[in-house]
């Protein structure tokens, strides 16, 4: 099987999460994607996170519908930082008969060189996802081309832009403001039942 691994804070998942996955499976023809909820992402230790199990919570109630779709709480099982190194060669080790496609952002890709064993990453399948419309002479598109010199593996996903960030849902909620429609129905009434964001 095609298995894509997706990894975030999810503080809140939104729809744009969503897309991109759905965008994912349908462009890469993946079989299922793995999504991975961090408890304490290297780049994010010193910010404020909700509580990793009501984010869990969310993720399983945005992505419940979907059976291409699946929750792993690998890199929320404590508090350890886990790095993107990491969980690659634990999935490739655990299920040696897959191939697995790691999903980042462009903002992560952009960048990445300032991650953890970072080559090691670019050695694999990376599936990199547009936020905005780009044009071949975009940095992006430079950098992609120039990581495929040694690496055909790389894909670059920008035929659907969604511009949609979990900062945003969480100032909406700060100033009161509607949400409808960037979350699903269930992940609001769980930011809601929570009090999260206020």
């Amino acid at each position: 099987m095609k298995i894509g691994l997706y990894g975030g804070t999810f503080d809140p998942i939104h729809v744009g999460h969503l897309i991109v996955m759905e965008n994912t499976l349908n462009f890469m023809d993946l079989d299922k994607i793995i999504v991975l909820p961090s408890s304490n992402p290297p780049h994010k230790q010193n910010k404020k996170k909700t509580d990793t199990k009501i984010r869990i919570q969310m993720v399983e109630a945005a992505i419940k519908d979907n059976d291409k779709l699946m929750l792993s709480t690998y890199e929320a099982n404590d508090n350890s930082v886990k790095y993107t190194h990491q969980t690659l060669d634990y999935f490739k080790k655990k299920y040696p008969e897959h191939e697995f496609y790691y999903i980042m952002g462009e903002d992560s890709f952009m960048t990445i060189d300032s991650w953890r064993n970072y080559e090691k990453i670019l050695n694999d399948n990376l599936i990199v996802f547009a936020r905005t419309s780009i044009d071949e002479n975009s940095d992006l598109v430079k950098k992609v081309e120039l990581i495929k010199k040694d690496n055909s593996k790389i894909y670059l996903i920008d035929n659907l832009n969604i511009n949609i960030s979990s900062t945003l849902i969480r100032d909406l909620v700060k100033d009161n403001k509607s949400i409808k429609y960037l979350v699903t129905d269930p992940v609001k009434k769980i930011i809601e039942e929570y009090n999260l964001y206020v």
